[in-house]
Formats: C-alpha cells, structure tokens, sequence
C-alpha cells in the first residue's frame, strides 16, 4: 500500500509541480502568401479542456493550458485561431486581420491530434471583403 501512495505523490509532485506529462506543442501561423500573422491567439478545444497561445510578432506560439510552459494534454483539438484590432470602448470599429471562419471551431476546419510535442503549422486566409 506504501509504494502506490508514493507512485502516486510522485505522479502527483510530477503534474502538478514540474509540469511534465504535458506535451509542448508550438507552431506558426501564417498567411497563405507565407507572410507571418503578428498579433492574436490560438485555441485548441476539446471540452472540458482548452489550451491557448499567444501569436507572437514572428507568427509563432506555444500552447498552454493553465500557465505558460504547462503544455497541452494529450487529445484530439478543434483549433481556432483569432486575430482582430479595435471594437474597444473608444468606438473604434471591430476589423477581422483573417477570416472570421477561423474563430469559429465548427467552421475553422482545423484539427490537431496532441500524442507527444509536436509542430502545428497553420495557415489561414485574409478576410473577403
């Protein structure tokens, strides 16, 4: 009985403490001209569960799900990626930086299966005007 509290207290320090157990999963995001997407964010979904990043201004990210650095659990996501400027209270309008069809995760049309660290590339398209 002793070794599985401590297997357990182990498995539990692990998680918890040292953040390991969680695959780090980073990528880039970009237009489908090549050039770097510079501001938003990243959701990978998969209820109850959601991992999110920061899209950095080289197009680059790191999913995490509490704190930076923790990783994503492993798991089959929806992906959404956002990025807009304005809509705030000074009444500038609300302009989508990429289709809007990608903050949606039922019309996004992307997926990430997490097994391990991975590299997930995206790619997404300029909005129609």
């Amino acid at each position: 009985m002793k070794n599985y509290f401590n297997f357990f207290m182990f498995l539990f320090l692990c998680h918890f403490i040292l953040g390991c157990g969680h695959p780090k999963v980073t990528g880039t995001v970009k237009f489908d001209d090549g050039t770097p997407l510079t501001s938003g964010g990243v959701a990978f979904i998969n209820l109850p569960y959601q991992a999110t990043g920061a899209i950095k201004s080289n197009g680059s990210y790191e999913m995490f799900e509490l704190k930076s650095g923790d990783g994503v659990r492993p798991g089959t996501y929806q992906v959404t990626v956002s990025a807009t400027t304005g809509g705030g209270s000074d009444g500038t309008p609300l302009v989508h930086l990429i289709d809007p069809k990608f903050e949606n995760p039922s019309t996004s049309g992307l997926t990430c299966e997490v097994k391990g660290n991975a590299v997930f590339n995206i790619t997404v398209t300029k909005p129609v005007k």
